[in-house]
């Protein structure tokens, strides 16, 4: 059979995968599946088919990738936050590198050096964005204990968490809880703020 694959950025979530599901239910295009930062359609398709369906994303806050690198990029993407809901049911998850370059099928540190390119921020310092998110989102809708969010973010050690937790937060996890700030990130999102945050701080440097 013959299919189209089509790349797509800023998908983050299952939530995304419903969202352009409905969004070409209505059309022609038949999809065969759609996976984090990848959508499969039955057949070819032409340019103006492949516009069409751009604008449509778009529309969404998603669009289509082109580069190698983007592609590359948009799969690490999906691949780090599947590595991190791994993070919270296994308790020995293999190590990052090993995760991404067997998922890949290529080398960690060519993986790692486009990416760093592309985001501008390295593949551990993405990582740990996300789990700062999810861990924001446990401490604003649950109950669970320091100790539990940490367990379930893959930390060794509660510890460890809320180091790096204020670190990144300048609070603790229980000052956070009561004074939620700065506020959750969007998945699509993330790194952009801290590449706004550093450049602020090197202007402030200069200054």
């Amino acid at each position: 059979m013959t299919t189209t694959n089509l790349h797509i950025k800023n998908m983050c979530c299952d939530r995304c995968i419903e969202v352009i599901m409905k969004l070409l239910k209505a059309t022609k295009y038949k999809v065969i599946s759609i996976t984090l930062g990848e959508l499969v359609l039955k057949g070819k398709i032409t340019d103006t088919d492949k516009y069409n369906i751009e604008q449509r994303l778009k529309d969404k806050g998603f669009s289509l990738t082109e580069t190698y690198n983007e592609k590359l990029v948009s799969q690490v993407k999906a691949l780090l936050i599947n590595y991190r809901e791994e993070l919270t049911v296994h308790e020995r998850t293999n190590k990052l590198s090993t995760f991404i370059s067997s998922n890949m099928q290529m080398s960690f540190s060519h993986i790692s050096r486009i990416f760093s390119q592309v985001e501008s921020i390295s593949i551990e310092k993405y990582l740990l964005l996300l789990r700062m998110e999810r861990a924001k989102e446990l401490l604003i809708q649950t109950e669970l204990s320091t100790t539990e969010i940490s367990g379930r973010l893959g930390y060794n050690s509660p510890q460890s968490f809320i180091t790096q937790f204020k670190k990144e937060t300048q609070k603790t996890p229980g000052e956070y809880r009561l004074n939620p700030a700065p506020g959750r990130v969007l998945l699509d999102k993330v790194g952009h703020q801290d590449i706004k945050q550093k450049r602020r701080l090197n202007k402030q440097a200069v200054k």
